[in-house]
């Protein structure tokens, strides 16, 4: 295979992956997982928003399999199984969704793009501020999904604490990327 066919073959995966979420959330409609089900359409809204959002296969891919890791987590159970799985996810989601967020930002507003390409510390900021109010709704989401969906979301004070500030962590990384992708 030629560099161009590579090019073009991961092109297309990393394009298809962006559907995944979606594919799977009909298989736990089938199976009559309806709060799964929802999970996953969430994370398919994000593997949709990273097809749209950035230019690269590169990083098309990478968030296209942090959501469906995460959604596919939650639907497995693998956050009560391994205690440090939720920690983790909440990094390294965070950071997927604000760095779709910012990639956005800084395709379509070049004079910002030009304003913090050389001032790290309102970059890590703009991205620690965008990762907090994630956070916060991701956290809202969950307690209105054990108040009225299932009781099986796991939601004491510090784990939601130690969630958002994981987020926060995850999402301030995003600042280390000065030019979108």
């Amino acid at each position: 295979m030629t560099s161009e066919q590579t090019h073009s073959v991961g092109g297309v995966v990393a394009s298809a992956m962006c559907f995944t979420a979606i594919i799977a959330a009909g298989y736990y409609a089938l199976d009559g997982r309806r709060v799964d089900m929802a999970v996953l359409l969430l994370a398919g809204l994000g593997q949709v928003i990273a097809f749209l959002w950035f230019r690269t296969q590169y990083a098309r891919a990478v968030c296209s399999l942090i959501m469906l890791t995460a959604a596919m987590s939650a639907a497995e159970q693998l956050y009560s199984r391994i205690w440090w799985w939720d920690i983790l996810i909440h990094f390294v989601t965070l950071y997927a969704l604000v760095w779709m967020a910012w990639n956005r930002v800084l395709t379509h507003h070049p004079r910002v793009r030009g304003r913090v390409r050389d001032r790290p510390a309102m970059r890590f900021t703009w991205c620690a501020v965008a990762g907090f109010v994630i956070a916060v709704v991701w956290e809202v989401m969950e307690l209105l999904g054990f108040l009225f969906a299932t009781p099986d979301i796991h939601i004491p004070p510090l784990d939601t604490l130690g969630d958002i500030v994981m987020g926060v962590l995850g999402a301030a990384c995003v600042g280390f990327h000065r030019e979108p992708r």
